[in-house]
């Protein structure tokens, strides 16, 4: 990317950003950000040779994966693959655009999703989600092509400040709610380390992903 591109990026980021502040809308288009949580646990359970029993996308931008593992080990890589798959996407997403590799970026996104509608999103609002995520893109994809580029943009970075922002609220839940704070709560479970450890590993590699995000931008 040429410095001019890198800062309309961060512009349309930031705009995607405070879009997802505004009410209903808002939480509409963060969801984007849940699938690719859920979408890290659901890969870090087939990887680890579990089992996925179902997916959920809600309203709230809140998600579950149900799965089976087979140790406390494999439970503990599904708990801790939701913030890191997200942030580890952003970052890699943010690095295929400064390649110019555009074209990858529609690959994943539409690829994640069709994979989750068939393999076990289970709830009306997820599905509903995704088949409407789908049905823009591929609108764009085929009636503005030339436009295409101002969604992969947008939704890279809604991605990136999400990934960032999540992990910065479930680092204050696991602090002041340990027993109630999703995937720090269920790596506490399983390993001898607390919650709020836990909430501050998550931050800590999406700060990392953050940073390295920028650097690539104005390499």
């Amino acid at each position: 990317m040429s410095k001019e591109e890198s800062i309309l990026f961060l512009s349309m980021a930031m705009l995607a950003f405070l879009a997802g502040r505004i009410p209903y809308l808002g939480k509409f288009l963060r969801v984007f950000h849940t699938l690719f949580h859920e979408g890290g646990h659901v890969l870090a359970a087939w990887i680890s040779g579990g089992e996925v029993l179902r997916i959920e996308l809600f309203q709230d931008t809140s998600g579950t994966t149900i799965s089976k593992s087979k140790n406390k080990s494999s439970m503990a890589f599904v708990s801790l693959a939701g913030y890191i798959f997200a942030s580890f996407t952003a970052f890699l997403f943010v690095f295929l655009l400064s390649m110019g590799q555009e074209k990858i970026l529609h690959f994943i996104i539409l690829g994640l999703s069709i994979v989750l509608l068939f393999k076990g999103v289970k709830n009306t609002f997820g599905i509903f989600w995704i088949i409407l995520l789908l049905a823009v893109y591929f609108a764009i994809l085929w009636f503005y092509p030339a436009k295409s580029w101002m969604l992969v943009y947008a939704f890279t970075g809604l991605l990136m400040y999400e990934s960032l922002f999540s992990a910065f609220q479930i680092m204050l839940i696991a602090m002041v709610k340990p027993g109630n704070a999703g995937d720090t709560t269920n790596l506490a479970r399983v390993t001898v380390l607390p919650s709020v450890i836990w909430g501050m590993v998550f931050f800590a590699q999406a700060v990392l992903f953050t940073i390295l995000s920028v650097q690539f931008l104005f390499v």
